[in-house]
Order: C-alpha cells, then structure tokens, then sequence
C-alpha cells in the first residue's frame, strides 16, 4: 500500500544551501568548521560522500533539485534564465497526495530582473505557502514576499529570518502532512556580509586550507576590501575560510533550531530531514573561487537524510547525484512522480546499508556565464565515479583525469599519461553516451539557439549589460 494511504504520513523538511561544499562540516571530517548540531544529526543519519552536483552552478542544479530533471529539460540551463512553469515538482506530487506545501528562502528560478516577484500559480511550481526572494545576495538587510506577493524588509541575518519563518510553518501545519523545502541563501559569498559575532569565531584561529589551495586572483567577493584582480596570498584566503566558515556554523545554530522544534512539537519521529546543497564552492582550491568546474570542491556536496526508525545510521561513499534526489525523497515517502524524470530513485540508500548507487554521475557546465567567464572557464562535460573525475571540452577528447582513491585533492591530472589511455578511453565513451540521452555538444551560441533559449538568453544578457546573440 502507498505509504500516503495509511494513517501516517511523514512530514517532509527539505533543506539545501548555497554553495557549501562537501568537506567542511565536522562530521565529514573537517577539524575547524564548528558544526555542533549538523554532526549530533549525522550520528543517527545516512551521510553520503559522494553526493554531486550534476550541474554545479546554482540555478541550473535548484532546477534539477525541485524536479529531478536535467537542465535541458527544465530550461534553466545557466544563471538567470527562468524555470519552465509546466515541468512537474515534488512539490506537485506531495500537494496532489495531501500535503501542504511551502517553500522559504531564495528562489533564484524566475529569470530576471533578478528582484521581479514571483506570481503565484503555476509559476511557483506547486508550493503554496511562500516567502521567497527570487535572488538577492544580501544578508543583512534583505526582503521576502509572501503568497500575496508583498514585500517585507528586514535587517538582521538572513537565514535566522528564513528560520524563523520555517519553525513557523512547522508549529502551524503540526496537524496535516507537511513538505517545506527550505534554501538558505548562504554560505555563498559575499563571505564577509554577516554578523561580526560570526566572523569573530574564526578570526583568532590558525585555519588549515586544503592541500590544493593555490595563491589566486582577487574578486569583490572574496576580499573585497583589497583591490579586485590583486593575487590572493594564502593568508588572504586563509581568512575567507574563516567568513565562509562563520555562515556555516551560522546555518548550523539555525539547524539545531529546526531540530530542536520538531522535537519540541512532537513531529520529530515521523518527519524526513535531508540536507545538502545546490554545490560547493573552490574557496581558492587549484587558484579558483566559485563554481562551475568539474573539480570536488565545486561538485561534491553534503547529504544528510534521517527518518526515525527507517533510515539507516551509515556513512556511505556510495554515489548519488543532485538529480537522483527528487525522485529518492519521494520514494522514501513512498510516493513516485507521475511523469517521467531523469534521475534514479535510490532511496534504497537511504534504508538499506546493502544497497548500492550509481556507477557514475554526469556533471556538466553548459555555459560558462558571468563569473566563470571572467576566470576563463570554458564549458565542459564530464563524469564523476567513486575512483575517476573526467571532463572534456567541445572540441578535445579529454583534458582532465584524476584518480581520486589514489589523488583526492586532485593534483595530478593523469590525461596524458599513456597507461590510463583505455581508462581515458572508457570514460569518454560513458561521457558520450550521457550527452547523446541528455545534452547537445555545441559551441554556446549554438547550444542556446537549439535549446530554443535565445530570447530568455538575450533578456538575461541586457539586464547584465552584456552582448546579445544575433537575431
């Protein structure tokens, strides 16, 4: 029998942030970051190593996280191009069986202007309570609108204000099954823009960088009171660790918050917790900041999933994509979606410590918009397993290989070493074969103009004051 036929039907908090990368939390590891409340929950949760983002650019993967789609098929390719409004959501699926639904926190989904309000309907994809900012970036001084679309300003830190929101949907909605998806907006940058009290955690600390951390180039949002383009010293970056790690243990209080009010209403045991990420963030790793690279800072983020009673206690390196997600949370909750979706249910994982994951994740970067551009960071496709990172460009069969048993901080690229050919060989071909079920392999403008995208590109492009695509 569907789980939602019978008497109980679990409530659903679906949690993701921005750009938080899979390393730095305690519980995976990470000796410095202060996650107090994420680590007591990863004590009785399924915690994934090697969950990736398909597509590691934040409105392409939030498509794919709500509909466990491809970007193609959504049509949110790249940054600040808008959802299509007839794709079918989990929310959709959990309101059609029940449930009320709601969803608190940026959106980053409506195209642009990137203030413009989202109009309810269909537009919203199927989540009725809403107090969302489509895409902001200002933590201190920020607004949401409601379901009415009116604007409330606020000053203070944002995510306490998203949480705050989130424990009252729970509190009010403690007598019906529930589905909130809850997005915080940080820890991506800027790095800086939170309480001093946050940034004071770290600044008195000797922080280790990764192994791979390089000097890098200066942007306004990782040290913006030095001059941009400026090389970064290790030390600079050493102290964008410490403001990135302050939005973490930030997001973490405000988690023990969530926790502890489920707890306090008695919903608790019959609730689904999962949280992760859209994707991760370099923080100066191979002398990048951001995203949209194949590497595992950008693609590799946390899961955390517990159900009282019907997960598993485990920490798994099973692989799981951001698009195996969607259809995993509903079969965990024993639903399905009605149409047909490009992601795995692998909510096996989730219950069974015998079940096993995927073989290998497709991971791709359409378009190298916006800053990715600026750092020369052309598009790419490629595939993530347990031992390999491989991408290509357009117009090579390969230029990156790691072996990530033997190399994982990926410091040796092994694509030209002559006893990996067949492995290089066998990764291009499982490459290939994603992009003949899933992508077009074409130049930018020639990708955008066959995905039927370039009006919705253009609009994109004049807000930004950049080039347009010819008639």
């Amino acid at each position: 029998m569907d789980r939602t036929e019978s008497s109980v039907r679990p409530n659903v908090l679906f949690i993701f942030s921005d750009q938080h990368r899979w390393c730095d939390l305690g519980c995976y590891g990470n000796k410095d970051v202060v996650t107090p409340h994420f680590d007591a929950f990863a004590e009785k949760a399924a915690v994934f190593t090697n969950c990736i983002s398909n597509s590691p650019l934040c409105v392409p993967s939030r498509g794919t996280l709500l509909t466990g789609v491809y970007p193609l098929r959504h049509g949110a390719v790249t940054n600040d191009l808008p959802i299509k409004t007839d794709v079918t959501s989990t929310a959709h699926v959990f309101a059609d069986h029940g449930y009320r639904t709601g969803y608190i926190g940026k959106w980053h989904l409506a195209g642009v202007p990137r203030e413009t309000p989202i109009p309810a309907g269909d537009n919203r994809l199927g989540f009725k309570e809403w107090k969302v900012c489509n895409c902001a970036h200002s933590y201190l001084k920020f607004y949401y609108e409601n379901e009415d679309n009116e604007r409330f300003w606020h000053e203070g830190y944002e995510p306490e204000l998203q949480t705050d929101l989130s424990i009252d949907f729970i509190q009010r909605n403690r007598d019906q099954p529930w589905f909130l998806t809850l997005s915080w907006g940080t820890p991506h940058f800027p790095y800086f823009e939170q309480p001093a009290s946050n940034l004071d955690r770290y600044s008195e600390k000797s922080l280790r960088l990764r192994e791979n951390v390089e000097e890098t180039r200066n942007t306004t949002f990782a040290m913006p009171h030095l001059p941009q383009e400026e090389m970064l010293t290790k030390e600079e970056i050493r102290q964008t660790y410490g403001a990135y790690y302050g939005h973490i243990t930030a997001l973490d209080e405000q988690f023990g918050r969530l926790i502890q009010t489920l707890e306090a209403t008695g919903q608790l045991d019959n609730t689904i917790v999962v949280y992760t990420s859209d994707h991760g963030d370099m923080v100066g790793s191979h002398g990048f900041f951001d995203k949209q690279l194949p590497y595992d800072e950008s693609i590799k983020v946390p899961l955390l999933v517990y159900w009282k009673d019907k997960t598993v206690v485990r920490h798994s390196d099973e692989l799981i994509g951001l698009v195996d997600l969607p259809a995993s949370l509903l079969g965990l909750a024993g639903l399905r979606f009605p149409t047909d979706v490009d992601g795995r249910d692998l909510h096996r994982l989730f219950v069974d410590k015998a079940a096993n994951g995927l073989e290998a994740c497709y991971i791709f970067e359409h378009m190298s918009c916006h800053i990715a551009e600026q750092q020369g960071i052309r598009p790419w496709r490629g595939v993530r397993t347990k031992a390999y990172t491989f991408a290509r460009h357009i117009d090579d069969d390969g230029y990156l290989l790691f072996d990530n048993i033997r190399d994982p901080f990926q410091l040796d690229n092994l694509i030209d070493k002559p006893e990996k050919a067949h492995m290089r060989q066998q990764l291009l071909t499982l490459v290939n074969d994603y992009i003949d079920r899933h992508d077009r392999l074409l130049p930018p403008v020639g990708f955008i103009v066959a995905a039927g995208l370039r009006d919705k590109w253009n609009e994109s492009q004049s807000y930004f004051g950049l080039p347009l695509l010819d008639a």
